[in-house]
């Protein structure tokens, strides 16, 4: 004999919903209000979101990679497949180890706390210390690595121009950071380089203080132009010296030494005499050195300039290799280079108050149905002639365990 529908669960259940529709819809209408006044109340935020990228840190060198294997292994035997295709591949680890690094940067705690610094979020997440705050702010951003190689770096703010100035800060402060990690040669190179580039700086500053201090003493700026000068001049005073010494011969043996023209000629004779003996031995009033002491003083001049060209040539290539190096370290070193900026969005991520009015509504609808459910559930325990008496007598023994069960009361009848 099939059983009726009226006396199966199902029916109960269906007819205690409709009995208690009203009071479904006035609870849902009810849920939904409150849901629609606690959304109202919530602090509202904006997402914003940048894609970046490492250059050649995509994942198509190892596809390339493969395709080396697969075209070796089609060739002849002299040609390996593993090692086509790890020449073909041959960045595959160095960029792997970048995205792996560029990554870790993005996600470090010293990113992160630059970012709070200088958006002053200490305030605005209502913490004291910063350890809570990198918790606070690692909730709201979000950095994640495609499989293509994309970095997808996202945040929540309570403005929409904030949240994309945070998202543009995080790879500007990730960048920064990048240029100080040593991650290649060519980058532990160029340190090396500053280091020697600094010492043969001091080095050559330290030589021509030297050359300095040497023009200052003797005053030869010009050593070649003035010696060759002050050849010359002791040549054309030689010169007019013996002009001077034949006239003084001539007019010996007409004129008395007395006579004006006589005394005149001898005096210049002396005067051309001092003044190439001072010539030779140097007179500190003259821009000529002396000619007796230009051997030596040209001797301490070529050694100072050999010394100072040395160094010159030293600091010159040392700078050239330097800045070889910064060329290289560009060009090798990972940066992240944005390829969709973060924009101030239109629409709020947070709250999406009709979605939380329809969950909390449809959680309440759900809610009532399987209240209804148990409820009907326990009524048929309860009346079926079976079950009943037993979980009768143990909600009893609930209660009264329980000091819910109420005392009854009884009255002694009076004697007529």
């Amino acid at each position: 004999m099939k059983k009726n529908i009226d006396d199966s669960f199902t029916g109960k259940w269906i007819r205690s919903v409709v009995l208690n529709i009203r009071k479904i819809a006035v609870l849902c209408f009810v849920v939904a209000i409150a849901a629609s006044v606690w959304a109202l109340t919530r602090k509202q935020y904006w997402a914003a979101s940048a894609v970046a990228a490492v250059p050649g840190g995509q994942q198509s060198s190892a596809g390339l990679a493969g395709i080396g294997g697969l075209a070796g292994d089609l060739l002849s035997d002299q040609l390996a497949g593993s090692g086509i295709g790890s020449m073909i591949g041959m960045g595959g680890g160095s960029a792997a180890l970048d995205m792996n690094l560029v990554f870790q940067v993005l996600t470090s705690r010293t990113v992160f706390e630059q970012v709070i610094f200088k958006h002053h979020l200490l305030p605005g997440f209502k913490v004291a210390t910063m350890d809570d705050a990198l918790l606070q702010f690692g909730k709201r951003a979000s950095v994640v690595l495609t499989p293509e190689g994309f970095f997808v770096i996202s945040m929540e703010a309570d403005s929409r121009e904030k949240a994309a100035a945070l998202v543009n800060d995080i790879i500007e402060f990730s960048n920064i950071e990048l240029s100080t990690i040593i991650t290649s040669r060519a980058r532990r190179s160029r340190l090396a380089a500053e280091e020697f580039l600094e010492v043969a700086e001091e080095s050559l500053l330290i030589a021509q203080n030297r050359m300095e201090q040497f023009r200052e003493e003797t005053g030869l700026l010009f050593p070649e132009q003035q010696g060759i000068q002050s050849l010359d001049l002791l040549g054309t005073l030689e010169t007019q010296l013996l002009l001077a010494e034949a006239d003084l011969a001539g007019i010996s043996g007409i004129m008395s030494s007395s006579s004006s023209a006589y005394s005149e000629i001898a005096r210049k004779v002396a005067f051309l005499r001092s003044s190439m003996m001072n010539k030779a031995a140097g007179d500190s009033l003259s821009y000529f050195p002396g000619f007796e002491s230009m051997p030596s003083m040209l001797k301490e001049y070529e050694n100072i300039t050999i010394n100072l060209e040395t160094r010159r040539a030293i600091y010159m290539m040392l700078r050239q290799e330097l800045e070889s190096l910064k060329l290289e370290e560009a060009k090798d070193s990972p940066t992240i280079e944005v390829l969709v900026p973060a924009v101030p969005t239109a629409l709020r991520s947070f709250p999406k108050r009709g979605k939380m009015v329809v969950k909390y509504t449809l959680m309440a609808f759900f809610l009532s149905l399987l209240w209804i459910a148990v409820i009907t559930y326990a009524k048929q325990l309860l009346d079926d002639e079976n079950t009943g008496p037993f979980w009768k007598s143990i909600a009893g023994i609930v209660k009264s365990q329980l000091f819910l069960a109420r005392k009854r009361k009884t009255y002694k009848r009076s004697p007529s």
